[in-house]
């Protein structure tokens, strides 16, 4: 059985250098509300909001940009 991984969420916010446009069109499950992306040597930051945008024919979760860790050495 083939999974759908048609984008389904959209990154909003954040370094511009760390997540070009293609980067910002995501498949994520249905359960996750948090999402946390390893950028050199630190960790960008996303929650799932309320709201959805449409992007050609889907409505996409937003995931609001809440901040950055940067990586324990």
């Amino acid at each position: 059985m083939a999974l759908d991984t048609a984008p389904n969420a959209i990154l909003e916010g954040g370094p511009a250098e760390a997540f070009p446009e293609h980067e910002r069109l995501r498949f994520l499950d249905a359960e996750q509300h948090v999402l946390k992306l390893p950028r050199g040597n630190r960790y960008e930051h996303f929650r799932r909001s309320h709201r959805t945008v449409r992007h050609r024919t889907s409505e996409l979760w937003v995931f609001e940009w809440t901040g950055s860790t940067f990586v324990a050495e």
